[in-house]
Formats: structure tokens, sequence, C-alpha cells
């Protein structure tokens, strides 16, 4: 096998560094954190299909990130620094960027945003209070 030369290295890394690097990336279906294999994908797509989050939750959000910015971090040491194939800079490549996808994801639900759901409650919120205004007009008139 051939080694991953010197501007295929910098190429990789630069795509991780990339502001855009995770969007298309797949999260890992497992993961392994601290010798114990989770269901990283399964458990980022509920979270972010969950209604409201328990403390318990957030603070287990919060912990699963950082044990996923450790392993990112040492998959991106190990793409720029150590001697290996071009397949294997690619399977860390393709590692650091689904766990990056899923730092992102994770962030984004810690922080509240569900873009999808404010939205659809604003219009919502609008709707009831057009239909308020209609209601108090023909009451007026009436």
């Amino acid at each position: 096998m051939e080694q991953l030369s010197v501007s295929e290295r910098e190429k990789l890394l630069h795509g991780l560094h990339g502001y855009l690097a995770w969007i298309g990336a797949e999260i890992p279906d497992v993961f392994e954190i601290d010798g114990t294999e989770i269901p990283l994908h399964e458990v980022v797509w509920r979270l972010i299909n969950k209604k409201e989050l328990t403390e318990a939750e957030t603070a287990g959000i919060e912990s699963l990130i950082c044990a996923l910015e450790g392993a990112e971090m040492r998959d991106e040491t190990a793409l720029a620094k150590e001697t290996i194939t071009r397949e294997e800079a690619e399977d860390l490549y393709k590692e650091a960027s689904g766990l990056l996808r899923a730092i992102m994801d994770l962030k984004r639900i810690e922080n509240g945003a569900h873009p999808d759901k404010d939205v659809r409650r604003k219009i919502l919120q609008k709707k009831i209070s057009d239909a308020r205004g209609l209601l108090k007009f023909v009451d007026d008139m009436v």
C-alpha cells in the first residue's frame, strides 16, 4: 500500500479545518468511547427528534460532546503526524468528519436550536393572531 504524501495529508487536514467539513458527513453508526461501544448515530438521531430534554440528558450531551471532541482531535493528530497509508488516512478523515457532524448536531441540540420547530411555532402563532383579529372584526361588525 502506498504511503500518504505530504500534499495529500495537507489536503485532508485542510478539508477538516474548513467551516463546513461536517456537512454531508455520516455520523458513525457505532463508536467506542472509553471502551464502551455506543450506537452514536441512533443516539444523536433520537436526541434531535426529542421535544424536550431532561437535565440528565443535557448533562449527557455535554459529556458526549467532550468525549467526541477528544476522539476527533486524536484522529486529526494521527492524520497530521503518523506514517499512514492513503486508505488509513481516508478512514481517519471519514471518522473525524463524522464525529464533527455529531458534535455540531449535539451542540445545536444543547443550545436548543430547533429552527424547524421555531419557524412552525411562529407561523402557527401568526395564524392564531390573524384568526383572533378576524373574530374581533366580525364581533365589532355585528
